[in-house]
C-alpha cells in the first residue's frame, strides 16, 4: 500500500492514477479529510478476474451444479437445513 500526501498527490497524479490502474493500493491522507483509496473505475465495472468468475458460475449452472430456489419457503427451508 502506497500511502500519499493531497499535496503529493497533486504533484504526480500521473503516476499515482497509473498505480492504482495496475492494481496497486493508494491511499491520499489528508489532514482535514482523512484517507481515501483510489480506485480506478470500469466502464462496465466487470473486471477480468469477476468476469471469470461469471463464466465459472454459467458453467455451473449449465451443468446442474447449482440449487434452483423458486418461492420464499424453499429458501428458508433450505437455509434452515444448512
Amino acid at each position: 500500500m502506497t500511502i500519499v500526501t493531497t499535496r503529493d498527490f497533486r504533484a504526480n497524479q500521473s503516476k499515482y492514477i497509473a498505480m492504482a490502474h495496475r492494481g496497486e493500493e493508494v491511499v491520499l491522507s489528508s489532514a482535514r479529510a482523512g484517507r481515501v483509496r483510489l480506485v480506478p473505475e470500469y466502464d462496465n465495472e466487470i473486471t477480468p478476474d469477476l468476469q471469470s468468475k461469471i463464466d465459472a458460475a454459467r458453467k455451473a449452472f449449465r451443468e446442474g451444479k447449482c440449487i434452483s430456489l423458486n418461492s420464499h419457503e424453499e429458501i428458508d427451508a433450505y437455509f434452515e437445513s444448512l
